[in-house]
Formats: structure tokens, sequence, C-alpha cells
């Protein structure tokens, strides 16, 4: 019987999947270490400067990261790097932290796509990690995925995922007990506390995880029952869940309050403020568009696309765009649904192009004809299509975690600087307050020429003829 195959092999593929990732991927999570090249350009800083500062640093305070020594390098861990930052940032001269401030909005950032295999949980990771090593900001991550791909780039042996007793998004918003909803048509809100303890971290310093698993369907069903009571918002019941949390857990602390009255850097307040509360919210979307679906984006202020330029796969951009149009005009034809319209995505939304083959004149002139059409709605940069980041998913890796053998480390540097560039235009796109770094302009630069066309290797493209 078809029920007796899927429960063996979910059994089966339970104990695989546990062991590969214990083995193969939690065990040696962010293995990575950082030189003090690397983590100049994290800051930014001249690096003969920095490597000064860390020296007149360590000998001021016994606490100030020393780092390991390899060969002729000192290299430094995640979490080094970010006491680092900690302990130099000085809120005037060195501007090093970028926390968010009392009474500052708690932006959430939303990836999300009709079709799978377009990077999205990629590129939701990646950026994660680039705004804690280029800012040190502290992110939560909510993986809304049932396969709970995201969660695989920062889970650790420490994280039970795709364990029952995990709790997801569906439990954070009190829709995991579809039975009990269905009886009373309401949510079991949990209190913030409990919310606040379903948040794990990972090996990134202030980066905590809301880990995906397939219960994440039974919140679709809660959703579904709480729906036949007349007035049931139930678009924006994760907006809300989220406003909850964070209005127990807001910023507290300021730099100031980092240093002792005799001077010293207090850790552990530091330690403490790093999982006070978060700078940004990250949520992946299932690639589909569900009522748990809807709810990661009605809570958005900023809402990326990542997508591929192939025919085929765009017209499933054209399906995704009209479905979200769809539910987005019924709520503003619902009751008070014109001031419900104005309070969501009050950001800046971008498609962003992916998996891009830059030898293929049809992907680049896709994506000139789109942008030609709609500037503001479509980014300048985009990922190209890389072995590299193949080689790194074999290890369960990103980019940016990857520590790559030396065949490899060519391909490996130019998918980083892809990355980079990509990561600092979203910076630019939904952070803008944060200062740039530069990798996005240089991107476009060698890229687009005055005409706002493409120029790929120096050759012009399909389009650039036709124009």
């Amino acid at each position: 019987m078809l029920i007796d195959f899927i429960d063996q092999l979910s059994v089966t593929m339970a104990g695989v999947q546990s062991k590969l990732q214990r083995d193969l991927t939690m065990r040696t999570r962010v293995e990575r270490r950082f030189s003090i090249r690397d983590i100049a350009s994290f800051l930014p800083m001249d690096s003969q400067y920095l490597t000064k500062l860390i020296a007149k640093s360590a000998e001021e305070d016994p606490d100030f990261p020393a780092g390991t020594k390899e060969g002729r390098e000192r290299t430094f861990s995640p979490d080094e790097v970010m006491l680092m930052r900690g302990m130099l940032h000085n809120g005037g001269k060195r501007q090093f932290l970028h926390w968010r401030k009392p009474g500052e909005n708690l932006p959430v950032v939303t990836f999300g796509a009709q079709k799978g295999g377009t990077g999205k949980s990629l590129t939701a990771a990646h950026f994660a990690q680039y705004i804690s090593m280029h800012y040190g900001l502290r992110v939560g991550i909510i993986d809304m995925d049932p396969q709970a791909t995201a969660s695989l780039y920062f889970a650790d042996a420490d994280l039970e995922l795709f364990s029952p007793n995990t709790a997801s998004v569906d439990a954070f918003i009190g829709a995991d007990a579809p039975e009990k909803v269905a009886a009373t048509k309401e949510l079991q809100e949990p209190t913030t506390d409990e919310m606040n303890a379903m948040w794990h971290k990972t090996p990134w310093p202030g980066v905590r995880l809301l880990p995906g698993s397939a219960s994440i369907q039974n919140g679709d069903i809660s959703l579904f029952f709480c729906a036949q009571k007349p007035g049931s918002a139930i678009y924006r019941v994760l907006k809300d869940a989220i406003d909850r949390w964070e209005r127990a857990h807001p910023p507290r602390t300021s730099y100031d309050e980092l240093w002792n009255a005799d001077g010293s850097f207090n850790i552990y307040r530091y330690r403490e403020a790093l999982s006070e509360t978060f700078d940004v919210v990250i949520i992946d979307q299932q690639p589909s568009l569900t009522l748990m679906q809807l709810n990661g984006l009605i809570a958005a202020s900023s809402c990326i696309m990542p997508q591929t330029m192939k025919g085929f796969d765009l017209s499933t951009l054209t399906t995704y765009a009209d479905s979200i149009g769809e539910y987005l005009y019924s709520i503003q034809s619902s009751r008070d649904g014109a001031d419900e319209i104005r309070k969501i995505g009050a950001g800046q939304h971008k498609v962003l192009a992916t998996i891009v083959q830059e030898a293929n004149d049809q992907d680049l002139d896709h994506l000139v004809d789109l942008y030609s059409r709609a500037p503001d709605l479509f980014m300048k940069v985009w990922y190209v299509r890389s072995d590299a980041i193949a080689n790194a998913s074999e290890e369960y890796k990103s980019i940016y975690e990857y520590d790559p053998p030396r065949s490899r480390r060519a391909s490996a540097k130019t998918f980083t600087d892809n990355a980079n560039a990509v990561n600092d235009e979203l910076v630019r796109t939904v952070l803008p307050h944060l200062p740039l770094r530069g990798y996005a302009d240089e991107f476009i630069k060698e890229r687009w020429n005055d005409d706002g066309e493409t120029e790929t290797h120096g050759q012009p493209t399909a389009a650039d003829v036709d124009a």
C-alpha cells in the first residue's frame, strides 16, 4: 500500500539525512577562518593600518581576539571578527557596528519565487551572511520552506533539524495545531518568551534561525480554518507575530554600554546585546503561493524575487505576479482594505536575475529588455552561472564559508566577488541607510555601457546590435 511505502521511505530517509547533515555539514559548519586582509575588506579599512590597530588593541586589552597563527598569516573565526568589531567600534571615528537604534523599524526582507531552482534560498543565505560580515548586523532568518534549504546553510550539530520537536514558523504564529484551530477558529498564540526560544543560534554570531520543516504545512491547514471566521485577517498573522515579538525584544543596548567605567570592554554585555533583538529579518519562501507564503510576502517591508532569465522560467514570474496581485486586490477590497494595503511593503522591491549565462546572448537579451521596460523593477546586477557554487554545495556550504582547494580558488574568488556585488546592491535596495562597499558599482561599470545596455567581456550583446 502507498501509505506503507511512504512510512518506510520517510523513516529511511530521515535516518540517512540525519547522518549526512551531521557528518557532511553541521559538524564542520563555518570552518573557514578569515585573514586580516579579509577582515579589512569587511570593515572596510586599509589592511596595514588594521594590522597595527589589532596589535595595539591586543596590547591594551587581553580579551582582544588573538586569532590563530597559520604560517605567515594570522586568521580569525567569525566570532572573533564580530568581537573585534565591537572592541574597535567607538561610535564616532570608527563605525564598525551598525545596530538598529531604539524606535527604529525592524526591516523584513522576503526572498520569494514561484519556481524552484532559481537560487532563492542561497541568495537569502548569502545576504544574511554578507550583512553579518560587512556590517555586524544581528539577523533573524525565517525559513518558510518545508524543504528547509536555507536552514541547511546555518544549522549545526546542536540543532535537531527536521525533528518534530523543533519549532518552525507555524509554531511561531500559533498555527501548529490544526485540530485545536479547527475547534476554536483561533490561532494558539505562544507567549513572546516562547517565541524567542524558537530562534536558534547559528555559527554566525548574532544570526539566529527559525528553521524550516514539513510542519509548516500545518500552518496552511490552520489558516484555512481561521478563514472560516468572519473578519479574520489570515494574510497578516506572520506580520503581527513578528511585530509582537519585536515589541517584547527591541534594541536596548547602546554602544556606550558595551564599555565598563574603567574603560574595559564588557564582553558579557556584548554577548547579551548580540541576541537581544534583530537589525533585520530575512524570510526565505517556499516556491509556491499558499496562505503561509502569502503571509511571508505581507510581512515584508521589501520583497526580492530571484529569477532565471529563460523564456519558460519567465512565464512563472508572470504567474507569480498575477497571483500576488489577486491576493492584494482582494485585501484592498475588504473592509478597511485601503488602510491595510498602505501598510504592506513600504520598502523597495526588485527582481534579481540569477544563474545568468553571460556567454548566452539570450539570457542577457531578456534581462536588457526587462530592465529597459521597467528599470525600477529589475536590478542591474545578477548572479552569474558558476561551477564554484556547485563545488561549495557539494559540501553543503555557501560561498562565504567554503574553503576551496587550491585548484578551485580562482573560480571561488570570482564567484565571491559576484556575490559581493549582488549583496552590495541588495543593501542599496533594502537597507539604504548602510554605507555601500562599491562592489555593485564596479560590477555595473564592467557590464553596462552608458546607453543602459550590457557588455560582456568587452563584446556587444545582441541587444547592443539591435539597438
